[in-house]
């Protein structure tokens, strides 16, 4: 008999404010991470509280499992990124931060091990000799074989003298993100050199056995792979193209369980992402394991030793192809208990008993469960925002409009849960990237403002990811362009539906979404009222400079283009005086993936244009806004800014 139990961990009481206040919207999840010991033994959770985070142990064997002990907390500067079994006993948990240096911005991370009892806190590589780089918590196999070890890529230890005089060295980047393989042993902290750096690969792959197999890595803009076949020394390069090519190649993202000289990869069916099996030496022909017909394959499920279980893929809802049949009827089993969830697999127990279960919805945030296959028993580990009611979310509704030359666009539209449904104040809300897409789940900017009664428009327009080469191809180098168009064209639709009231349309956006609001601010005062500019971009010209201080500023240029007319024509800083709507702008100060400065030097020529706006930095702030005090400055300057300009009253929140 299938049962669903309801755990207390990280419960609150108390019910939530109507509507929920704009901290209940900005809360990090009150758990951000599960993980179960590889004999079933414990769980650790990452759970916040006040703002803060720690690592908590749960003992599964103790009559109230829900009473955890809290092994690690969260430094200052720093914030928990993951954490991890890597033995029965051993938890690994990895840190990210932002820090600065030679006046740039730039990410770290850092690896901290613990006791299940708390004991024995180590903080693993960062002052040793022997390695050295921006990023210390990659682990690429879980179990090689060896007892308390994982294996890990890191850049080499390199002297001053070996780094050479005239390279830009942001933090201590050792080999400049060409990591070698290490054995690292959790419980002393001992290194064991398994493969040395080799240029251009930046990331490793290891087989089932814990074998380093598979390597790729950028160059400029040329993205090599290479392999090593089973029982061989050497290193062959299995394929090297241009990125933003449309060259067919593929892409190698796990060795096969069945056959070690074999890999699964990516590579384009009928001009959309699908995965295949490739022979690594080249002797069979590839063989098309799974393709969609309408969108791309994407995200790779892996297990802790390599396994490839599944690939992901979103049509209006996402799905996944299990390559692994015990993974598929564990989730088949689950889906009957929790439906209407989007449920994955994300860790097991050695033995396959036990699994870790992360669900979603579009007004769900990711909730854990522990799914025990031997009692049937479903546990899940209370909720990720208690003080909200998900039944009084907004859902989101798949839509499609045309675009002006008829073009279907997909999207979505959330509507507030109560109330009138048509002639609302209408929020267009473009995604990020541009080499992304908006999915069916929850999101906290979305829902705060369907919350205040704003209907909530988003769309997938050329260019994003996940429809096959064609639609992405479209709008290549044309962010101003065929892109802007499309999201135009979405918010005239939903005024022609009756959705929108014409007179209340704002365009808000987070970074590529906050350079479309700059955008829509100094092309169309006929359609929008106001714009939201979120760490946004407003100069293209500078972003290509920008770039060449980094690994991946060749692929930017490329990405963009490099038409000097058209980067003019498509930067809003250099039109700030066509600007006739009020602009809210807001951006961290540590933001490393779209620079403070783009926002602080549209602020400029807006105020030297006499133009209506508001420029909010926040301090200490990345490109997300991480922090529950950021978001709710974030959150709080939104609501007062759209409810001055598009005549919605600013909530009142006891």
């Amino acid at each position: 008999m299938w049962a669903v139990v309801l755990a207390a961990i990280g419960s609150a009481d108390g019910q939530a404010a109507s509507p929920p206040s704009v901290e209940a919207f900005a809360a990090r999840p009150r758990i951000e991470d599960v993980s179960i010991s590889p004999d079933g033994h414990y769980v650790a959770l990452i759970e916040t509280r006040t703002g803060r985070a720690a690592a908590v142990v749960l003992d599964r064997h103790e009559h109230r499992p829900e009473a955890g002990k809290v092994v690690m907390g969260e430094p200052d500067r720093f914030h928990f990124s993951w954490c991890r079994w890597a033995t029965n006993t051993r938890l690994l948990c990895g840190f990210g931060g932002m820090t600065q240096g030679r006046g740039f911005v730039y990410g770290v991370t850092r690896l901290v091990a613990v006791d299940a009892d708390g004991g024995h806190m180590q903080v693993l590589l960062q002052n040793s000799e022997e390695v050295q780089g921006q990023f210390q918590d990659r682990i690429i196999n879980w179990d090689p074989g060896q007892p308390d070890t994982v294996l890990i890529e890191v850049d080499e230890g390199l002297s001053p003298s070996e780094m050479g005089g005239g390279v830009e060295v942001y933090g201590n980047v050792g080999t400049h993100a060409l990591p070698g393989v290490f054995e690292l042993n959790v419980v002393t902290g001992r290194l064991r050199q398994r493969e040395h750096a080799r240029a251009p690969i930046r990331h490793w792959v290891t087989d089932q056995t814990g074998r380093v197999r598979l390597g790729f890595g950028l160059s400029g803009t040329t993205l090599s792979y290479y392999a090593r076949l089973d029982g061989e020394s050497d290193w062959r390069r299995l394929t090297k193209f241009e990125v933003f090519s449309r060259d067919n190649h593929f892409r190698p993202i796990a060795i096969s369980h069945d056959d070690s000289n074999k890999a699964y990869a990516f590579a384009p069916a009928n001009g959309r992402q699908a995965v295949w099996l490739i022979d690594l030496t080249d002797k069979q022909d590839p063989t098309l394991v799974f393709a969609h017909p309408v969108v791309d394959v994407t995200d790779p499920i892996l297990s802790s030793k390599g396994t490839l279980l599944g690939v992901h893929y979103e049509t209006d809802h996402p799905s996944m192809y299990f390559t692994n049949e015990r993974i598929r009827s564990v989730i088949a089993a689950v889906d009957k208990v929790n439906p209407g969830q989007f449920n994955v697999v994300t860790e097991a127990t050695r033995d396959e008993q036990v699994y870790v279960i992360r669900s979603r919805s579009d007004r769900d945030a990711p909730t854990y469960s522990v799914f025990d296959t031997g009692t049937r028993i479903l546990t899940r580990l209370g909720a990720p925002f208690p003080d909200l009611d998900a039944s009084t979310l907004a859902a989101m509704q798949p839509i499609t409009f045309p675009a002006r030359d008829g073009t279907p666009i997909p999207g979505y539209l959330s509507l507030p849960a109560a109330g009138p449904t048509t002639h609302l104040p209408l929020i267009v809300m473009p995604h990020g990237g541009p080499i992304a897409r908006d999915t069916w789940q929850y999101s906290f900017l979305r829902e705060f403002l369907a919350s205040r009664g704003y209907a909530v428009l988003q769309m997938n327009f050329r260019g994003s990811s996940g429809y096959g080469s064609d639609w992405f191809f479209a709008a290549h180098q044309d962010w101003g362009g065929l892109t802007y168009d499309d999201v135009i064209d979405g918010g005239h639709w939903a005024i022609q539906q009756g959705i929108a009231d014409p007179g209340r349309v704002c365009i808000v956006g987070w970074s590529f979404g906050g350079y479309l609001a700059l955008v829509g601010a100094q092309r169309n005062p006929e359609l929008f009222r106001c714009a939201v500019s979120i760490a946004g971009i407003s100069d293209l010209g500078l972003l290509i400079d920008e770039g060449h201080h980094w690994l991946s500023g060749s692929v930017v240029k490329k990405q963009v283009g490099t038409d000097p007319d058209k980067l003019k024509r498509d930067s809003p800083r250099l039109h700030a005086a066509e600007v006739n709507v009020p602009v809210l702008m807001l951006h961290g100060d540590l933001d490393a993936q779209a620079p403070y400065e783009q926002s602080k030097l549209m602020d400029i020529a807006l105020t030297r244009a006499g133009k209506p706006h508001r420029f909010v930095t926040i301090q200490d702030a990345d490109h997300q806004l991480s922090k529950q005090s950021d978001r709710v400055t974030m959150l709080r300057e939104v609501e007062a800014f759209l409810a001055e300009h598009l005549g919605v009253a600013t909530a009142t929140v006891p």
